[in-house]
């Protein structure tokens, strides 16, 4: 056949989709796994990148605010916790201040030994110890006024103890060194709490590490996938070849275009062949 009268690769391509019963089915399957492929790989690296940028800022955010402690309290299991330890100063609170008719002073009362507690830890964190030894003694004065307000009034019937303390003042006093015991437990576990932030920073890791996981899954998938569509690639570029065999046997130039073309198509299935005119 004459070169100004051969075939161009398009139209060979072109006529083989168009007359052959498999080769559009093979060229659809082939370039349809192969690229799901790609993407799933390009998405897997881009999820992998944004996990280690989330798990680097995590830890860069975990020695700026923390940089000497090694094992802080989790935030979450650090305020479940507090709230147990609140709960038992509400309820010593109320035994304090004469029960249940004085919710509302043991509530207040609780948030004053919280707020102690909260000052006691910051100055723990910041060494200031002078500032912890004042703090330290307010709640110990204030231990004392919990102990002077639950002793008064008359309590007839009750024994004395050395003929000038009473036993209600006993329990007093032993539910105020309770109170004090609960808020000094408080303090250390606010001085050991960690960040808000760090948990925030922390759970944006775990999201971006778990959509990583979810990505690699699905590149494995569409990769196992790929694997077997390459045998619809081989069974296509095999037509193509014979196609090109039968209308220009001699051709070497055309057959390596033609192929070339295919092998195009088979890589990007939103490939389209160039016009044959």
């Amino acid at each position: 056949m004459r070169p100004d009268h051969l075939p161009t690769p398009a139209q060979i391509i072109g006529e083989l989709l168009l007359h052959h019963p498999e080769a559009a089915s093979l060229l659809a399957r082939a370039s349809h796994w192969r690229s799901l492929a790609v993407w799933s790989a390009a998405t897997t690296r881009r999820k992998f990148a944004a996990a280690q940028a989330a798990r680097l800022a995590y830890e860069e955010l975990a020695y700026l605010l923390e940089p000497r402690r090694r094992h802080p309290i989790n935030f979450a299991a650090g305020l479940l916790l507090l709230l147990v330890l609140s709960t038992g100063l509400v309820t010593l609170d109320l035994i304090e201040l004469g029960g249940l008719r004085s919710v509302l002073a043991a509530l207040a009362a609780t948030a004053v030994w919280l707020t102690e507690a909260w000052l006691g830890a910051v100055a723990v964190r910041q060494r200031r110890w002078t500032l912890v030894a004042a703090i330290t003694t307010t709640a110990a004065l204030l231990g004392l006024l919990l102990v002077a307000l639950h002793d008064l009034g008359p309590h007839p019937g009750r024994p004395t103890i050395g003929g000038y303390l009473s036993g209600h003042a006993v329990f007093g006093a032993l539910t105020a060194a309770f109170i004090l015991v609960l808020t000094a437990g408080a303090a250390a576990l606010m001085a050991h709490l960690e960040p808000a932030s760090l948990l925030v920073a922390r759970q944006r890791w775990y999201r971006a590490r778990a959509a990583y996981e979810e990505a690699a899954e699905t590149e494995q998938a569409d990769a196992e996938a790929a694997a077997v569509a390459a045998v619809a690639a081989e069974s296509w570029l095999g037509l193509v070849r014979a196609r090109v065999t039968a209308v220009a046997a001699d051709e070497e130039h055309l057959t390596l275009a033609t192929m070339a073309l295919a092998g195009a198509l088979v890589g990007n299935g939103r490939a389209q062949l160039p016009s044959s005119q």
